[in-house]
């Protein structure tokens, strides 16, 4: 009886209909995701109304000091700007005389006091000072107080 079964099994096969499947190859492909632009981020600027250098006397020291103060805004807000330094010229020269980076002392005030006995610098000297500040995708600013 094992033998007959298949036997019998094969008109019920053939008589069953078959499947098609028919593949659409003429599709549109879906386009290629486009890539995020970057984000946009503002430059920094340096206020020139609100920025500045003196010197003075301090009499407890001993000692002549240079101070200097930059304003510094961001429209990507304070924490994106990453550094500001001022660089001393002899005024109108090109000679450079010294130069260091100032420190934050608020939001978007940076500062900074250097002692005439430690730097190259001299009271009463004619001078150019140059603040340049820098932002986290290093966009850059600069302000040149000339004497």
């Amino acid at each position: 009886m094992n033998r007959i079964a298949p036997l019998l099994a094969l008109p019920l096969f053939l008589a069953t209909p078959a499947c098609f499947f028919i593949l659409d190859d003429d599709r549109e492909e879906e386009p290629e995701p486009t890539p995020s632009p970057e984000p946009a981020n503002s430059a920094p600027v340096i206020d020139s109304e609100e920025s500045f250098w003196f010197c003075d006397w301090d009499g407890q020291a001993g000692d002549y000091f240079w101070e200097f103060q930059a304003v510094v805004w961001d429209d990507d807000g304070p924490r994106d700007v990453d550094a500001v330094e001022v660089t001393i010229w002899e005024a109108g020269t090109s000679y450079f005389v010294d130069g260091f980076a100032l420190l934050q002392e608020d939001d978007f005030m940076w500062g900074g006091l250097v002692w005439e006995s430690e730097s190259d610098l001299y009271c009463g000297d004619p001078v150019d000072v140059e603040i340049e500040a820098w932002d986290s995708v290093d966009h850059y600013a600069r302000l040149l107080i000339a004497y």
